[in-house]
């Protein structure tokens, strides 16, 4: 990505990331209009097609939770969220956000439980641990891919 693009993407994901952990709540609005933009972007440089397979496999994924939970474990910003961080990141990189950070938030989730700094029943929110998963995805996104295909005998 251009050094620009990648800044601004950086900035989108901390500021939603602060907002969520602030209101518990995620403005649809911009998240919309993020998707727009990544998967232009992206199609500008040949990845169209990642960006759409990006897209619909991360907002597929998290829509697939907040249907199962009716909405008690995640809400529609979390698909919206996902699904603009899909459209930059792309096919496979948005299975390696998704795995980074369920094992990222898992781990912080049990420190925040144990230390008694959230009780049961209250809310965590997802935001915070998405874009810590984005990030690493965009700083170790093509190794942990490579792992993973070799794992599955991919490559």
């Amino acid at each position: 990505m251009e050094y620009a693009v990648l800044f601004a993407f950086v900035v989108y994901l901390l500021a939603l990331a602060w907002y969520d952990w602030k209101k518990k709540l995620l403005p649809v609005e911009p998240m919309i209009a993020a998707t727009v933009v990544g998967f232009l972007f992206q199609a500008m440089y040949g990845k169209g097609i990642s960006s759409f397979v990006g897209i619909l496999v991360g907002a597929g994924f998290i829509w697939i939770q907040v249907a199962i939970s009716r909405g008690k474990w995640m809400g529609r910003g979390d698909i919206w969220f996902v699904a603009s961080i899909g459209a930059f990141l792309g096919w496979p990189g948005v299975a390696v956000m998704l795995y980074l950070t369920y094992v990222v938030g898992g781990l912080i989730a049990m420190v925040l439980y144990g230390t008694g700094f959230y009780q049961r029943g209250m809310r965590i929110p997802f935001a915070p641990f998405l874009a810590m998963g984005t990030v690493g995805t965009m700083i170790w996104g093509g190794q942990i891919a490579d792992w993973f295909a070799r794992g599955f005998g991919l490559g």
